[in-house]
């Protein structure tokens, strides 16, 4: 009994003295995790191409630390115990109802049982922890601090369940590099907002919670949490309440599409202090398929290697180790914008980009689930040919899985909505030129889009740049394109090739009645700002009906 009341006022004595530590000593007090599953799995992988699809999925990138904390990553059991708490109405007897990974796949986060395109001779990854979120413990001895990190990965947005034969979609299977239609960051991070600031202000309630959701949890993270995050929280959230009533001061994301270029301009410094961004542009997240065929990355090609011709098409031959490096560069500088670091760390992480490439190199995409024409093929492949291949890239002449076989790096002006290269303008191209990534990339302003390959298109929906026509179908029949409809947890329309949906008759577009979405959707208005439908009509126009429909069957196998 007495070694244990001993115990118990040394940990107090600790608590407090950590506490004081944190607060009078931030410079020494830093600390840096790695993601469990990574390094769970990093004795199996023996090649660059293991490497590659492991760190795709579950490297951190040097991203869960405190200075991330800051940023962008979260202390990840106090996130998830204020989200469990929000759910039900703060009442920690009903915390054993909560379905952690329910919660977290609303906002389009998977937790599935398989990965589809997993290699077979790696240990199956485990998934305690939601596919795209990061998760490791950090810590000191001296002070005695710590906590659990979390941080978004690529898979947050480069992973997609897969569907059935019918499009239904299967939430327990995704396939890795496939573009995630249904990830929610918006409303991730209000739901955050929300959290936090119900309940970061009683702080004794969200340590229980912690402590229900988590009972292993030690007691150098409780202290940790409770004496130095929660407090640190609670400031900043209300000082961004008071200044912008937000999270962010930029909308984060539909459906599908995310705002990098807001996110970029908020870590270099060009969003004023407790302004919003009065108007965003969004970006339909691609599939991977084909990109290392490209000499330039994002839909306007603004970042792009340095002393190159951008317009040089590739070859396969002209894939090399080289160019592979190169683009892993620029590669890594995604995690500027999207996971809070900055460029002197990402730029330690071109070894692991690089590894990446080699998994892309190897990558194909999820094959179409549903039924294909097949008597349609060999027109559709002659009019892609003629139509499509001098912006899109050339496909070899197998039938059942044709492979780029060269890519233009076509740029130009095809009437789609131009606010996207309107908006990544001077100011940031110079920052980022000017910064120590000049050397990797050659950031361009531009007033063209760059022409993407269509390898995976049929899982890319909603298309164009800013996601805005939920179908190939609507694509091909510019009059027919609706003004509004819904994206996100949705199934999929395998005879029009993209989302599944009913006309109201009124120029909407929305799930057929008695389906539920998986995740949040979101309302896209193609009357809204930088969402506009327009475009591709020129290119469609010398095509008949019987054409278009034999293109569509072609495009199925990309």
């Amino acid at each position: 009994m007495r070694r244990t009341r001993f115990l118990l006022i040394s940990a107090a004595l600790l608590a407090v003295t950590a506490a004081a530590v944190v607060a009078a000593l931030p410079a020494l007090t830093s600390f840096a995790a790695t993601s469990d599953r990574y390094e769970a799995l990093a004795p199996s992988l023996k090649n660059e191409t293991d490497r590659g699809v492991a760190y795709f999925a579950f490297g951190d990138f040097s991203t869960l630390t405190s200075d991330t904390l800051k940023v962008s990553a979260s202390p990840w059991k106090l996130a998830t115990a204020a989200l469990a708490l929000n759910s039900v109405d703060g009442k920690l007897n009903r915390l054993a109802e909560v379905d952690l990974a329910a919660l977290y796949r609303q906002f389009g986060f998977h937790t599935p049982k398989t990965i589809g395109n997993w290699p077979p001779h790696l240990p199956p990854p485990s998934f305690e922890t939601p596919l795209g979120q990061n998760v490791g413990f950090g810590g000191r001895t001296v002070p005695p601090i710590g906590a659990t990190i979390g941080n978004v990965g690529c898979p947050a947005c480069h992973s997609s369940v897969m569907y059935d034969a019918s499009g239904n979609p299967d939430t327990g299977r995704v396939w890795l590099g496939a573009p995630n239609s249904s990830i929610n960051l918006e409303a991730y991070t209000v739901a955050l907002y929300a959290a936090f600031n119900a309940f970061g202000q009683k702080p004794d309630l969200l340590m229980d919670a912690v402590q229900l959701l988590y009972p292993d949890t030690q007691w150098r993270e409780r202290v940790t949490l409770h004496y130095f995050i929660i407090p640190q929280l609670t400031k900043t959230l209300a000082e961004r309440q008071a200044s912008i009533g937000r999270l962010l001061p930029f909308r984060a994301s539909l459906a599908g599409a995310t705002n990098g270029l807001d996110s970029l301009r908020s870590r270099l410094g060009l969003i004023p202090e407790g302004k919003l961004v009065p108007e965003s542009v969004f970006n339909s997240v691609p599939d991977l398929g084909g990109r290392l065929w490209r000499s330039k990355f994002l839909n306007c090609g603004n970042y792009a290697i340095p002393g190159v011709d951008h317009t040089q098409a590739i070859q396969a031959e002209d894939i090399t180790p080289e160019h592979r490096r190169e683009l892993a560069a620029i590669i890594s500088y995604f995690t500027v914008p999207s996971m809070g670091v900055t460029p002197e760390v990402a730029e330690t992480s071109i070894d692991h980009a690089f590894d990446i490439t080699g998994w892309m190199n190897s990558y194909t995409p999820q094959p179409f689930p549903g039924r294909i024409d097949r008597s349609l093929l060999p027109r559709g492949q002659a009019v892609y040919a003629q139509h499509c291949a001098s912006c899109h890239g050339t496909y070899g002449q197998d039938i059942e899985r044709p492979h780029l076989i060269s890519f233009p790096n076509w740029e130009g002006e095809i009437g789609t909505d131009p606010q996207r290269h309107r908006l990544l303008g001077k100011e940031v191209a110079d920052a980022v030129n000017g910064s120590l990534y000049g050397r990797y990339i050659d950031a361009r302003t531009v007033s063209t889009y760059t022409a993407p390959p269509l390898t995976g298109l049929w899982s890319s929906a909603p298309y164009f740049h800013n996601g805005s026509v939920p179908t190939l179908w609507h694509l091909m029949h510019p009059d027919q394109r609706p003004k509004r409809f819904s994206v996100g947890g949705h199934r999929l329309d395998l005879d029009k090739v993209g989302i599944a949906g009913v006309d109201d008759g009124k120029g909407g577009w929305y799930p057929p009645t008695g389906y539920t979405p998986w995740s949040i959707p979101a309302e896209i208005d193609t009357t809204a700002f930088g969402l506009g439908n327009g475009g591709h009509e020129t290119e469609f126009a010398p095509l008949g009906e019987d054409d278009k429909a034999a293109l569509l069957e072609y495009l199925k196998l990309l």
